[in-house]
């Protein structure tokens, strides 16, 4: 797996921070530590901006999906898998899942990215049709 470090500026002093696991150079980036002009290097590569990492920023504006088990409520990885906890075998519908509503963080895109249009009205019109026919009963 590769190891990302980045460079922090501290005052005047300049520092390599790393190694990090791509999730958690994720992380910083939604944190808005890592902006599209910081410095990174992947594994022993020559430094270079954020920004040219394809589909970095893009990836952090996402949102997560959390998944939990149903039984001791610790936070696992994508079902099917074993509860690292209590060693409960967790099938795909049967782990508690979790959305966030908003990355939090300000993170720099040149564009952002939301909900497409035609799928917030889709929606919004299955919305009105569900209150409109509760309304006639």
């Amino acid at each position: 797996m590769a190891v990302w470090f980045f460079q922090r500026m501290e005052g005047n002093i300049q520092t390599e921070v790393g190694p990090l696991r791509p999730r958690e150079l994720l992380t910083l980036v939604r944190k808005g530590e890592i902006k599209p002009e910081t410095r990174l290097r992947k594994d022993d590569s020559a430094w270079f901006p954020a920004a040219d990492v394809g589909g970095l920023f893009e990836a952090a504006v996402r949102r997560e999906v959390l998944y939990y088990c149903p039984a001791c409520g610790q936070r696992i990885g994508p079902p099917p898998r074993t509860c690292p906890n209590c060693l409960r075998d967790i099938g795909r519908n049967e782990a508690r899942v979790v959305v966030p509503e908003k990355v939090k963080g300000d993170i720099a895109l040149h564009g952002q990215i939301d909900e497409p249009k035609e799928a917030q009205n889709s929606v919004q019109s299955w919305l009105k049709k569900k209150v409109a026919k509760k309304d006639k009963k």
